[in-house]
């Protein structure tokens, strides 16, 4: 019989060794840990409260660029079609 020990699927190459040696010793970046990066702000609430935050802010900027382009520029495709209208009147 033959002698199976577990075997990873990726061939263990000099870089994949190389890989698995780097370690980013950065406290500030990684805290405590290999990967201990603690979310922030909408990140760290909880999943509907963050969608439903998330989908706030999206429509509050929607808003206010729609406003704020109304504003400066006018409508100019409302004011196009009034012009066509003025100058070809329904029959």
């Amino acid at each position: 019989q033959r002698n199976e020990q577990k075997s990873s699927m990726i061939r263990a190459t000099p870089l994949i060794r190389q890989a698995e040696r780097a370690i980013n010793r950065n406290p500030q970046l990684y805290g405590p840990g290999p990967v201990a990066r603690y979310a922030t702000g909408i990140g760290a609430m909880d999943p509907l409260k963050g969608l439903v935050v998330c989908a706030a802010q999206g429509l509050a900027v929607g808003l206010a660029g729609g406003l704020v382009y109304n504003v400066v520029y006018g409508n100019p495709g409302l004011q196009a079609i009034e012009d066509y209208y003025i100058e070809n009147p329904p029959r």
